[in-house]
């Protein structure tokens, strides 16, 4: 399970997960899941079927590049497959997430990350990434970390989540990192708990990790690189935000960033930010403006030319 972080005394112990948000917070979490699951009845009708294929049809694979400001040159072109926000059960089969899996093989990644949210409602609902995670097998691995609903959802036995994933190949990343290595290049690959639900240590994820390393930080919620730029990291990965899952004239009604780290890529202080729009959908079961997307991030050593502020 994932650690406390290192600053709070016991923090050698597991945390345990299960606490609830009370009042106002814990009403909305009750309807969200209550109009989710409402929804989910709806699959087999036609006006849901039409939704579901609708989402399928409109998921995106896309191609950025995530800057590295140092780093071996061997480094340079490796890629990544960063499946996030997947809510499974909600609109998405085991039989999607398979058609998925083949999809994003065929494009021959060198490295797995998922990116958090797999689950939609409950804990349980894991169990449809079995053919998912038998598909894929790159050769640098595949890691994953919490989302705010896997945390949420899988509590009071947030360990299961964690155990089901390591025991399909999944390395866990929960407030550590580990080393990737690709010809005579290292890289620090972190990973922290989630913003929301969960607790990230970016002390404990960066320990280990070699003074001239270069960084590529993976985090649930966005709005953690504030944090990581100012310590120095060289790019980030997250989801969350849907890119707004419904934008009217370019805007979202409602964000999932108190800094504007909506969708796609931003730098600060020489660190690098991609927050892909994710695959599934949350409280209802429509995209406007926002499709679904698993971005194929290739790494690239050196400064980025142009990326938005």
């Amino acid at each position: 399970m994932c650690p406390l972080p290192s600053s709070t005394p016991g923090a050698s112990l597991h945390r345990p997960r299960g606490e609830r948000p009370a009042g106002l917070a814990r009403l909305r979490r009750l309807v969200g899941r209550t109009v989710t699951r409402t929804f989910e009845a709806l699959r087999g009708v036609p006006p849901g079927g039409m939704l579901h294929r609708r989402l399928l049809a409109g998921l995106e694979l896309t191609g950025p590049e995530l800057h590295l400001a140092r780093g071996h040159a061997d480094l340079d072109g490796l890629r990544i497959a960063f499946v996030s926000d997947v809510h499974a059960g909600f609109f998405q089969t085991a039989a999607d997430l398979g058609a998925l899996a083949r999809r994003i093989a065929r494009e021959a990644p060198d490295l797995l990350l998922l990116g958090g949210d797999l689950v939609g409602t409950h804990g349980g609902e894991l169990e449809l990434f079995d053919v998912f995670l038998s598909l894929l097998t790159p050769p640098l691995g595949a890691f994953a970390i919490p989302g705010n609903h896997d945390c949420f959802y899988s509590a009071p036995r947030m360990d299961l989540w964690e155990r089901f994933l390591e025991e399909r190949g999944v390395t866990v990343l929960c407030n550590r990192g580990v080393r990737i290595e690709r010809g005579g290049a290292t890289l620090w690959l972190a990973g922290v708990d989630d913003l929301e639900e969960g607790l990230p240590d970016l002390d404990a994820a960066l320990t280990g990790r070699r003074e001239d390393e270069p960084i590529l930080l993976a985090s649930h919620h966005p709005d953690l690189f504030v944090e990581a730029a100012r310590r120095g990291i060289d790019a980030q990965l997250s989801g969350h935000t849907h890119g707004g899952q419904i934008r009217l004239l370019g805007r979202a009604p409602v964000t999932h960033s108190a800094h504007g780290f909506d969708a796609g890529p931003f730098e600060r202080n020489g660190s690098h930010l991609y927050v892909g729009r994710g695959v599934g959908v949350s409280f209802l079961p429509l995209r406007i403006g926002a499709p679904p997307e698993v971005p194929i991030a290739t790494l690239r050593v050196g400064p980025a030319s142009s990326v938005r502020p």
